[in-house]
């Protein structure tokens, strides 16, 4: 006859050691279901028991010092109050009150009251917090198979969280019309816009969206309503295609215009937004996987380099391309958006380039590092030396040239972002500048970013390109 399991009064007399160790395997839910049951049990697994609650974290979740151990010196240093005040109890608390709003305004939209005091921008913050401290299995246990390098107790449940529910998108791009977010539950954003198909970021110059905001649409990718939206699409271009968004104080790419080198992240989330769908148009036809994602987007996605010295995975084949809309209308949007009734690009089409595969590699030339279209006046992050490296298309027609490229990359200040730059050259000399940000950071998946002539002529053409990693764009576990 089998035995029964012990009653939580007979654990609870158990040497401390001992319930210690049964406990340890406990997830969370099931830690706090257990403090219910008597007084003694409830102390048992009071906050402080840090060790327990560590235990119950780690059922869940990636354990956030492999994610910090990877982190360059100055983000390293600028996280070590964090790490140093880190409480199991309370991460736990603040994820699972986070994860429970955005499950209950999946499966209870007309509800005007939420089970937790979370405000939006918590939330989004939780979640962000999640992605930024996930690792996959690789970087932790040594894995060898794809599949399992690509595991992550973090990304897995937030794939889960998204997928459970289309309602759950509105989470990233409806937060604009709340007047006073902050004191405004998920639900109450959620009830309100439920029937509103724009996204939050594409708000034209006139309106500050949060960095938080930005961050958490650029790692989520392209929403349902959003590539149904032709009005966010306006409002995305309404911001890419201005000529006042960049220019030589931000090096013609999408940074702030401050010399300060640093994201504008308003105008990197406007260039995703129109990237994902051009891409998504073009990556069926040659197999590709939607290379966007939060899986994509952790840093040290990508494996280490053979090569010494390419802590930024260039030496590898980046799939690309870029779009631009016709200069005519290009001309006509930037002088009629400087008077009352700005223009609306919604009738607009951009045309977009021909997918392409740049084989890249670092170089140690000093003519490239003396190369004047390689030489910017931004600061940078010096944690880790800026990279040069030369390339070609490895995919042009039989009977065409390769297009050639050079360029740059570095640590954007702060070094949580890698900063890119491509210089197209062909017909004899360098004709386009890309000026680029690899948001997901060192070893992530895309860089998104700005095109521009190399002369930078007043009035120029103007338009957003993106490259990712061979790597990211094909077939894996993760949805394609």
């Amino acid at each position: 006859m089998e035995a029964s399991p012990p009653t939580a009064s007979e654990l609870i007399d158990l040497a401390p050691e001992l319930l210690e160790l049964v406990l340890s395997y406990l997830n969370p839910a099931e830690l706090v279901a257990f403090g219910t049951t008597c007084r003694r049990a409830h102390a048992f697994v009071h906050p402080s028991n840090q060790i327990l609650w560590r235990s119950a974290f780690l059922q869940k979740f990636d354990d956030p010092k492999y994610a910090w151990a990877r982190l360059a010196h100055t983000a390293r240093t600028q996280n070590m109050a964090r790490e140093m005040d880190w409480s199991w109890f309370e991460e736990v608390r603040k994820r699972y009150q986070a994860i429970q709003a955005v499950r209950q305004a999946t499966t209870s939209p007309a509800s005007s009251t939420s089970a937790t005091d979370c405000s939006t921008e918590t939330i989004v913050k939780t979640l962000l917090d999640i992605v930024a401290t996930a690792s996959h299995t690789k970087a932790r246990t040594g894995a060898t198979s794809a599949a399992a390098a690509n595991r992550s107790l973090n990304l897995d449940l937030l794939n889960s969280l998204f997928l459970s529910s289309a309602e759950s998108e509105a989470l990233v791009h409806d937060y604009h019309r709340t007047v006073d977010l902050d004191a405004s539950s998920l639900l109450d954003v959620m009830t309100e816009l439920s029937n509103r198909p724009i996204t939050r970021s594409m708000l034209g110059r006139t309106v500050a969206v949060p960095v938080w905001a930005s961050q958490f649409h650029i790692f989520y990718g392209m929403t349902v309503r959003e590539k149904e939206s032709l009005r966010s699409k306006s409002l995305a271009r309404a911001i890419v295609y201005n000529w006042l968004v960049t220019g030589s104080d931000a090096d013609h790419g999408p940074f702030k215009r401050d010399k300060s080198g640093t994201v504008n992240w308003q105008a990197l989330e406007a260039v995703t937004s129109l990237m994902h769908r051009i891409f998504e148009n073009t990556r069926r036809a040659h197999s590709y996987c939607r290379p966007w994602g939060f899986r994509k987007n952790v840093t040290h996605y990508l494996p280490s380099s053979v090569s010494s010295g390419d802590w930024a995975g260039v030496n590898r084949i980046w799939v690309g391309t870029y779009a631009f809309l016709d200069y005519r209308a290009l001309v006509h949007y930037n002088f009629a958006n400087r008077v009352e009734h700005p223009m609306d690009l919604g009738q607009y089409e951009e045309a977009c380039g021909d997918l392409m595969q740049l084989q890249l590699e670092i170089s140690d030339s000093e003519e490239l590092k003396a190369d004047s279209r390689l030489q910017s006046d931004l600061p940078y992050c010096k944690d880790l030396p800026r990279l040069y490296f030369t390339g070609a298309t490895s995919n042009r027609p039989n009977g065409r040239l390769p297009i050639l490229v050079k360029g740059f990359v570095c640590l954007v200040p702060g070094a949580k972002q890698v900063r890119w730059r491509f210089v197209i050259r062909y017909a004899g000399s360098d004709q386009w500048q890309l000026e680029g940000v690899q948001p997901g950071g060192i070893r992530s998946g895309g860089v998104y970013g700005l095109w521009s002539h190399v002369d930078h002529e007043a009035n120029g053409p103007i338009g957003p390109f993106c490259y990712f990693p061979s790597e990211a764009c094909e077939p894996s576990e993760t949805v394609c």
